[in-house]
């Protein structure tokens, strides 16, 4: 416990009023005395022996050592987070925010530590990770306003997104997908590990109708997709499979691929939903981050898919439609709120990118 100044005080007057002189001249001192004297005079205070043992020592050898028993106070390490040093890496931040602190350490002559101190406690600066983006051209920030803008009055509404389609296609390389800059074995000695990949990999693709509501497919395919396949092998699979209220009121959406806007396929697909036909001419290119098939669903199922090792292309389907129906309607209700909100985002940035700040 923390001793007051008055405390100390009488441990001092304490110990020498236990003082007896022996024969040879030289004193003796009772601890006993001093101990019960304080606990006469301080009741309340409890304290264990061996605290008091050494707080009176220390007390004692203060006053005889330096004639005072206040506590000297500590000079310590010079400070290097002065105003001056705090200024400087103020500024070198603010002229170039991107600067690591390893960099910052060698301009500013101050240690790394220092400077990670002195951005977090002093500047309350934190760290952000950058957001890589697809690249837009001139035309597309007014395509994808215009596209925002159209889907605020058509699309915005629950009901209409319950029957409305997003859709789109990916490949799956039963290989997975090896980052090298993550891909790590731990070993005592370099095991000069190396991965094969094969110049012609084994993979699948799959084709993807998601609604508000429900998902179609997958739809598994093997080859290049064509006009004539994207009809025959993927339309067709998916028209069969359509609700009267999907047929009659709600939207179909597709990129700009030329299997999906050639005329023989936008004539076919016009049959069906007329106007009501999201593709090239309204839906705006390089937008990956406005359809949910890009922004969830592809990258979701990349990720779990592959948790496991895959040997056989069937165990890769097999995998693909597990974790599709793992999906929940609750979580397609979450994704197309988070379709909207991205709508409203890119309409606030006029076409511009707004993933950094969702």
């Amino acid at each position: 416990m923390p001793f007051t100044q008055e405390q100390d005080a009488f441990i001092l007057k304490a110990h020498f009023r236990s003082a007896v002189r022996n024969e040879d001249g030289t004193w003796s001192y009772s601890f006993r005395s001093c101990r019960e004297q304080f606990m006469e005079e301080y009741p309340d205070v409890i304290i264990s022996y061996k605290a008091f043992a050494n707080h009176k020592t220390r007390i004692v050898d203060r006053f005889e050592n330096k004639n005072c028993i206040c506590k000297e106070k500590h000079t310590g390490r010079p400070l290097l987070r002065n105003d001056e040093v705090v200024q400087d890496v103020r500024q070198r931040m603010e002229a170039s925010p991107k600067k690591s602190i390893r960099q910052l350490s060698a301009q500013a002559g101050v240690s790394y530590s220092t400077c990670q101190r002195i951005l977090h406690k002093d500047l309350r600066m934190h760290p952000y990770r950058v957001s890589v983006l697809q690249q837009l051209h001139g035309l597309d920030y007014e395509n994808r306003r215009n596209y925002c803008d159209w889907f605020t009055n058509n699309l915005n509404n629950n009901d209409v997104l319950n029957v409305t389609f997003m859709t789109d296609e990916a490949w799956f390389h039963l290989s997975g997908y090896i980052n090298s800059q993550n891909y790590r074995t731990w070993a005592t000695e370099n095991p000069y590990n190396f991965e094969e990949t094969s110049l012609h990999p084994l993979k699948v693709g799959i084709w993807v109708g998601m609604s508000r509501r429900r998902i179609i497919g997958p739809i598994f395919f093997n080859d290049t997709i064509t006009a004539e396949r994207y009809r025959t092998q993927i339309l067709d699979t998916f028209l069969n499979q359509l609700h009267d209220d999907e047929i009659r009121e709600g939207y179909f959406q597709q990129d700009g691929a030329t299997a999906h806007t050639a005329r023989a396929t936008l004539q076919y697909l016009e049959q069906f939903y007329d106007n009501r036909l999201i593709s090239k001419g309204l839906w705006p290119p390089r937008s990956p981050d406005l359809t949910p098939l890009d922004f969830f669903l592809f990258p979701t199922l990349k990720n779990n898919v592959f948790r496991n090792r895959l040997h056989t292309l069937d165990e890769l389907r097999a995998a693909i439609i597990e974790e599709l129906e793992r999906i929940s309607p609750e979580t397609l209700e979450k994704v197309f709120d988070n379709m909207k909100r991205r709508v409203e985002l890119c309409r606030e940035h006029n076409g511009g990118h707004f993933e950094q700040f969702l």
